[in-house]
């Protein structure tokens, strides 16, 4: 999609309404245009990292962009099969009107799949203990953002 068919963003005085009513539009927008570019086979980077398993004290699997574990921990295998078939729920904050004509804030739940920018990251983030990979990694590791998908 090109830019012509982003919503035309409302002045710094507009009101509540109207800057989610933009918001809203921008965000469905963002949406489409993430799921197109998925849809086309976008070539992505893949980042692989090293699943840590604190109690051990070792490594015990690596996981990529693409959703490629690979362990021999059968406990890690078992907490991330759900993720790796149906992605990683992801809370996305939004703004809407309520029906009082009042601005609400929210969050709305997005689900990050494997091959996406951002899976590795809310793989991770989701992991129970005692699982989770080095902290300086997590820092570099790219977060979902609609606008960039």
């Amino acid at each position: 999609m090109d830019d012509s068919n982003r919503p035309e963003r409302p002045p710094p005085d507009a009101d509540s309404a109207e800057i989610a009513r933009w918001m809203e539009e921008d965000f469905g927008r963002a949406i489409a245009e993430a799921a197109e570019e998925h849809a086309k086979g976008d070539d992505h980077e893949v980042v692989e990292v090293e699943i840590l398993n604190h109690e051990q004290g070792e490594v015990v699997g690596t996981v990529d962009t693409d959703g490629n574990l690979n362990t021999e921990s059968n406990a890690l295998r078992e907490v991330s099969k759900e993720y790796l078939n149906e992605g990683v729920p992801v809370l996305v904050p939004t703004t809407y009107e309520n029906e009082d004509g009042e601005t609400v804030h929210a969050d709305d739940e997005v689900i990050i799949e494997s091959g996406t920018t951002g899976f590795v990251r809310a793989f991770v983030d989701e992991l129970p203990s005692p699982f989770d990979c080095d902290p300086d990694v997590l820092i570099d590791l790219p977060t979902h953002n609609l606008e960039q998908d």
